[in-house]
């Protein structure tokens, strides 16, 4: 057994009575949670700084790690779009599936327990089904065109059947607005819900995708013409992207991600839904410069969870880098964020009876950190 207590324990909610004593077992789990009068000094293990949960990395693409350091900084979306689709075929099968172990890797040793990881491909099966990490797997559909919808869903569900084969947690997830049809939407939430699954989706990443939808020249009509791809069918439909195809989510469980230009009224919109608010700072500095505005959101707090995207948009899978940004650059305070890395995205996972909390009798992840000037550092794992 180890007793281990410090400056401060977070269970996943809430700090714990500075006298508390987490008891862990030879696997990991906790057993217990004790007042130090109750336990002999001399087995008592005292840190510096705040023990917490493993934490929940609520969006992640670990199929382009290979793209390291590959893509210019500072594009905007649409042409990050481009250069993804230049160049994530570049490499060998071998290589994708080498970098996306090292990715694997890099994020446990960050203290990363859980990911939701967006599939195109099978490439990180294999990976997945030997890791330490626990990852559910959203398998992103695109098509933008309602008369293709059946057909990528047909698609999407193959991959779908071929990775639950396989023991590992996976649903279907529509890439965004700006790229799949409401038809197609409407399917995937339909097919989720059936099975209480949830789901993801890129929204309001870039102006781009406003414009889009008002009508207004953007990047992505020259990304379509890049791609040979006639939209001259589609009709603005003159509304926010989130309005538009809101309803199309259904009952699904929801993670938006990144909201850099969501606005006030699109946020009140979908409190009707069920959906949470993912944010991955270092990959909207990297693609569009910016910051989603993080205190538009402070009234859904306890729906907000962070993310790291991928190694095509960002240097590093580190969730902590992730919420330094956040908090430093809000108003949110130490549990708020604390939450939005351990509990509230396991919740949106549907992970939240096996991580992101202090769970008597689960080896949940045990990480130690320190908070100093509203930054927050990265110690050690605690429980390797």
């Amino acid at each position: 057994m180890q007793f281990l207590r410090a400056d401060r324990v977070f269970n996943g909610v809430d700090f714990l009575p500075n006298e508390s004593v987490l008891i862990i077992d030879e696997h990991g789990a906790l057993h217990d949670i004790l007042d130090v009068a109750a336990i002999d000094p001399g087995k008592i293990q005292t840190l510096k700084g705040v023990i917490c949960p493993g934490f929940v990395n609520a969006h992640c693409h670990t199929e382009l790690s290979h793209l390291k350091n590959k893509i210019p900084q500072k594009t905007g979306l649409a042409g990050f779009g481009k250069q993804i689709i230049f160049q994530r075929n570049t490499s060998s099968k071998e290589e994708i599936k080498e970098k996306i172990k090292q990715a694997d890797n890099d994020m446990w040793i960050n203290g990363i327990v859980a990911v939701g990881d967006i599939c195109n491909t099978d490439d990180s099966l294999e990976t997945k089904t030997q890791s330490k990490i626990h990852y559910h797997s959203f398998i992103e559909l695109l098509g933008l065109h309602p008369d293709r919808a059946a057909l990528v869903f047909e698609a999407g569900v193959l991959l779908y059947n071929q990775i639950k084969g396989l023991g590992l947690n996976v649903s279907l997830a529509p890439h965004a607005p700006y790229s799949t049809s409401k038809d197609l939407i409407e399917k995937i939430s339909a097919f989720n819900s059936e099975r209480g699954l949830p789901s993801s989706i890129h929204n309001q990443e870039t102006e781009d995708e406003t414009k889009f939808f008002h009508g207004i020249e953007n990047g992505f009509y020259d990304l379509y013409k890049f791609l040979q791809l006639d939209i001259s069918w589609f009709k603005a439909p003159m509304m926010s992207s989130l309005k538009y195809y809101l309803e199309a989510l259904g009952s699904q469980r929801t993670i938006l991600v990144h909201n850099s230009f969501s606005t006030k009224e699109d946020i009140e919109l979908a409190s009707k839904k069920n959906v949470y608010w993912c944010f991955c700072p270092n990959a909207n500095k990297y693609i569009e410069d910016r910051l989603p505005g993080f205190d538009l959101f402070t009234s859904l707090k306890n729906r907000i969870c962070l993310g790291t995207d991928s190694l095509a948009s960002n240097t590093q899978l580190d969730l902590v880098r992730e919420a330094d940004l956040f908090f430093s650059n809000s108003g949110y305070s130490e549990e708020d964020v604390l939450r939005s890395m351990t509990s509230i995205p396991a919740e949106a996972l549907g992970i939240q009876d096996e991580f992101g909390k202090l769970i008597k009798g689960k080896n949940a992840g045990l990480n130690l950190i320190e908070f100093k000037n509203r930054n927050i550092r990265f110690v050690k794992k605690l429980i390797p």
